[in-house]
């Protein structure tokens, strides 16, 4: 099927989740990544209804929510960080099967060590899930912000250690690289990477995170729509395709689905 284009969360011309989903297919997108932004609050019942309703034709994946720091130093943040990752991939199993996360800050400490400390508290995740048969994707996302975990060689590295898929987010890379990483040869080294150390397969189904995006020294502050950035997109878009990337592209511009419909069909066009 090649990529499928969608949106971050109920897109603005949309009521629900349901809704979400009934618009995105009469517009011509066919992905919806619910966001759990303040915390899992969704039901087994209503998740089913949500699969049944997106047939074969919307992709449904799920962001974690936001609380989350796998390098916390209280033990507690940490528990509740695996708790909120597991509750997320037990309802993402019932409809879809990528689970989108942040995995951490360093707060200032050794890089090695919070890398160390997070394949820990990941593999830990793992075991629950499959104790628990829960099938759901575990996928690290790029973060944007300089102080955050999650630069494109750890989360390649973190996804190779534990054999799970990333999450590439190209807004959070050219942010977080404060505007260098940002032409056809810069994205097409990030597809070379991914490819070489996670394999074909990897190409094949991966998971993507775009929009504008404003940036000050210590990476990512803000989202903005795709025209009202510097970010390439045209760019990104150009390597997916010539790489034959397949899998999603979700929209996380505050233009939600006007901008999702920009890049598919930019895509389209290429």
């Amino acid at each position: 099927m090649g990529l499928k284009f969608g949106t971050a969360g109920i897109p603005i011309n949309a009521k629900s989740n349901y809704d979400a989903i009934t618009f995105l297919r009469k517009v011509g997108l066919n992905a919806l990544e619910l966001e759990f932004v303040r915390g899992v609050n969704m039901k087994e019942d209503y998740a089913k209804k949500l699969k049944s309703h997106a047939k074969e034709d919307v992709v449904l994946s799920a962001h974690a929510p936001y609380y989350i720091n796998l390098n916390a130093k209280e033990e507690d943040k940490i528990e509740g960080s695996i708790r909120r990752i597991v509750n997320t991939a037990k309802i993402t199993n019932v409809c879809g099967d990528n689970v989108v996360f942040h995995p951490g800050y360093y707060l200032k400490k050794n890089k090695e060590e919070v890398y160390k400390k997070i394949v820990s508290n990941i593999k830990r995740i793992l075991d629950i899930m499959e104790e628990n048969k829960i099938k759901s994707m575990l996928r690290p996302e790029t973060t944007g912000k300089i102080s955050q975990f999650g630069s494109i060689d750890e989360i390649i590295d973190l996804c190779y250690e534990l054999n799970i898929l990333p999450c590439v987010d190209f807004a959070h890379i050219y942010a977080r690289s404060l505007g260098k990483i940002n032409d056809y040869n810069s994205f097409h080294n990030i597809l070379s990477k991914i490819e070489d150390k996670l394999g074909k397969d990897a190409i094949k189904n991966m998971h993507i995170h775009m929009s504008g995006i404003d940036f000050g020294k210590g990476g990512e502050r803000s989202h903005l729509p795709l025209k009202e950035s510097k970010f390439n997109y045209k760019d990104v878009l150009k390597v997916l395709k010539d790489f034959d990337v397949k899998g999603v592209v979700i929209c996380e511009s505050p233009k939600l689905e006007y901008d999702a419909l920009l890049m598919k069909k930019y895509y389209e066009s290429l």
